[in-house]
């Protein structure tokens, strides 16, 4: 480990820190309307600030003849003390400036080219922090001989009205300080902000000054400007500017990211998110009765709607218990504020698999379609289900080791027909796990408070149950694609979706894991779901956690062989000996528990037995197969060059599907994207590559065998 690279982070906060907050005592002598007219006239600029707008320093520049421009950018506490979080704040704004201040409108080419000149020969500058340390927002303006302007390194005091320390011209010197940002919303009075003007004032200047060259000289990244910005939908991440000094300068440069408090994390992004999550259910119900926002966006609160609200959130706090989460501490884990032990009672492990027994023996009374594949199917969400709370501890240690893949899922979907026991699976799994069932609202799935889950949840699941497709399709690939997790410790999500959610994108797919089923119970068979649901009700009575307790404690056991023998592949995928298989792993483990539990004169079910990722992933695409079957079935094929709607034809390596118009995006967003041939394809005909497809559904395409056998 010793020779690795390695951040080091210095403590630059003892060159901008004082030991004391300092006051700068004034008194005000008039107040008037804030307008350009304060920037002009002034042949020196510096600026520290944060949130900036880059339209206004593109502004600056245009309306402005600074014979020198220099601007920090900083931030203000929203980002994390975490080295990604101030590189990528970097490599934004670089992107941001690049883009804006060489495609200024109502700019000529040649004022458009020297402005470019001048970044070039340094006078205009653009700094961005490389700590976590820049709050404060400074404007210097200062007039005289532009000669008093030293470079990126040098001082600012040559512009005072006393005469400069470098011979230059005596000139006008003004200090604007106060809580507004370098941007038009800030500087335009519709914002609550405070401005404050010292003009050729002696005091405030040396103390201003200070504060600025103590930020710029301590933590500060040049931002070179490139004459070829890249698209907004880009970020060149080779451009961030710590990453190019760090390149340039043979020593390296360095971050400063102090702790973070416990105020700070309590006040962080992600966990304002969480706690606003925990609140909002109770006010949603409390504003059950309140109108819509009329036109204009507002929404009238009358006092009942006040007390109704406060009577929901008061009945709510009452009720509820410890915050929920799962975390780890060695082999010992916290649930929920409370210590979770690992002890489990053997009798009550042998109550527990009696009862999972039965519970799946349920789906053999009434349940119409592949029962076996159903049972099947749940057992291995089951497996996953019981692994999440220890699946980010894999995916750390593959990340560490650079062997992450896709075989350590972080999502798992159950979709297919409704009326097929996803939701009172999900929940007799949470019971079994954490003594009570716990489902998260459908309207937090979006990316910001998935990200407040992750933090607030640690290892404790995360359900959605019966998300729509319009929710999924809005955020899944965000959502679900974001293998960048800023924390140690983070949960799994479960979704469930019913009968009409249609394939998913191979993306998805791949990092999911998938599990489809039409066997379900008919709707119409009112005495069969009663029955079931009070089995159900009865099973889950008599279930305890200990059969997840003693399973924890076994996992636990294999992980850390696993990590003493320096083999975090000993039980690996088939078809790749460099991956750790979760789904292997967890099933082996469940299997054998159930194995060493049966009741007397029982077997072991068919459906529990171990499994791999490579076997699952077999099926993963088990539905658009189905669908492809369908659509290439014997009885469908033509031979005419165009076939007629809802038959198909072989033209060369291709093969052609004629779908009715109206069908076509939905039949074609069906399909395997690597199967299709766009360039093939046309209005009403979808272009298929034949040996990949053929390859896919696994035997070679025939036509109806009234015609005979087509020969390949």
């Amino acid at each position: 480990m010793a020779d690795q690279p390695q951040l080091l982070f210095e403590d630059a906060e003892s060159v901008t820190r004082r030991e004391v907050l300092n006051v700068v005592h004034a008194r005000a002598e008039s107040i008037a309307d804030f307008g350009g007219q304060y920037f002009a006239g002034f042949h020196t600029f510096r600026g520290l600030t944060y949130t900036s707008s880059m339209p206004m320093i593109a502004a600056l520049l245009r309306d402005h003849d600074f014979r020198d421009f220099e601007c920090i950018f900083g931030h203000g506490g929203i980002l994390s003390r975490e080295t990604a979080d101030v590189l990528a704040f970097q490599a934004v704004v670089r992107g941001d400036l690049e883009r804006q201040i060489l495609r200024l409108k109502g700019v000529t080419d040649e004022r458009r080219q020297a402005l470019y000149d001048r970044i070039a020969d340094g006078s205009v500058r653009f700094l961005v922090v490389k700590d976590a340390i820049a709050h404060a927002k400074i404007y210097l303006l200062s007039g005289g001989n532009a000669k008093g302007a030293n470079a990126l390194s040098g001082s600012i005091e040559g512009d005072g009205q006393e005469g400069a320390s470098d011979g230059s011209a005596p000139g006008r010197r003004r200090v604007i300080a106060g809580s507004a940002n370098l941007s038009e919303r800030a500087f335009s009075g519709r914002q609550a902000e405070t401005l404050i003007v010292f003009d050729d004032d002696r005091v405030a200047w040396d103390h201003y000054v200070a504060q600025y060259e103590a930020v710029r000289d301590a933590s500060t990244s040049r931002v070179p400007i490139s004459p070829d910005p890249a698209p907004v939908e880009q970020v060149h991440i080779e451009r961030t500017p710590a990453l190019v000094e760090a390149e340039e300068n043979p020593e390296g440069t360095t971050l400063y990211l102090p702790a973070q408090g416990l105020e700070e994390a309590e006040a962080s992004y992600p966990s304002v998110v969480a706690r606003m999550e925990a609140v909002k259910p109770a006010i949603r119900r409390g504003m059950a009765g309140a109108s819509r926002p009329d036109r204009r966006g507002n929404l009238r609160l009358t006092p009942r709607i006040v007390r109704e609200i406060v009577r929901v959130v008061r009945s709510r706090d009452a009720e509820a218990g410890p915050p929920t989460y799962l975390a780890r501490t060695g082999d010992a884990f916290t649930l929920s504020d409370a210590p979770y032990p690992l002890e489990a009672d053997p009798d009550a492990v042998r109550g527990d698999v009696a009862a999972w027994l039965a519970f799946f023996d349920n789906y053999e009374h009434g349940f119409v379609g592949d029962v076996p594949r159903l049972q099947r199917d749940y057992f291995t969400f089951m497996c996953w289900f019981y692994f999440a709370p220890l699946m980010c501890d894999l995916r750390n240690a593959a990340l560490r080791s650079n062997a992450f893949s896709f075989d350590q899922p972080l999502f798992a979907v159950l979709y297919g027909s409704s009326n097929c026991g996803k939701t009172s699976l999900v929940e007799a799994l949470m019971a079994s796990m954490f003594g009570h069932p716990r489902i998260v609202d459908t309207q937090d799935f979006t990316p910001g408070r998935l990200r407040g889950l992750q933090q607030s949840y640690k290892r404790f699941p995360v359900v959605f149950d019966d998300v729509t497709r319009d929710r999924f399709n809005r955020y899944a690939d965000e959502i679900v694609k974001d293998e960048t997790i800023p924390f140690a410790e983070y949960p799994c999500f479960a979704l469930s979706m019913n009968a009409d959610a249609r394939s998913f994108k191979s993306e998805i797919v791949k990092r999911c894991l998938m599990i489809y089923t039409r066997t379900a119970l008919p709707g119409d068979n009112t005495a069969a779901r009663r029955r079931l649901q009070r089995s159900v009700a009865a099973i889950r009575e008599r279930m305890s956690t200990s059969l997840f307790r003693e399973y924890l404690r076994r996992m636990l056991a294999e992980l850390d062989d696993m990590e003493a023998a320096d083999a975090t592949n000993a039980i690996a995928a088939a078809d790749d000996p460099d991956v750790t298989d979760a789904l292997l792993l967890s099933s082996s483990v469940l299997s054998g528990l159930f194995c060493e539990n049966l009741p007397p004169e029982r077997e072991l079910p068919h459906w529990c037995t171990t499994m791999t990722l490579a076997e699952y992933q077999q099926r993963a695409f088990e539905r658009p197969r189905r669908i492809l079957a369908a659509l290439l079935s014997p009885e469908r094929h033509s031979s005419e060059r165009r076939p007629p709607e809802q038959c198909w034809t072989v033209v060369g390596d291709n093969l052609l599907v004629a779908v009715a118009p109206i069908e076509f995006t939905r039949t074609r967003a069906d399909i395997p994207d690597w199967l299709l041939d766009d360039t093939a394809s046309a209005s009403g005909q979808i272009a298929l590559n034949r040996k990949l497809t053929e390859d896919f559904l696994g035997s070679p395409l025939r036509r109806s065998r009234r015609w005979g056998w087509w020969r390949r």
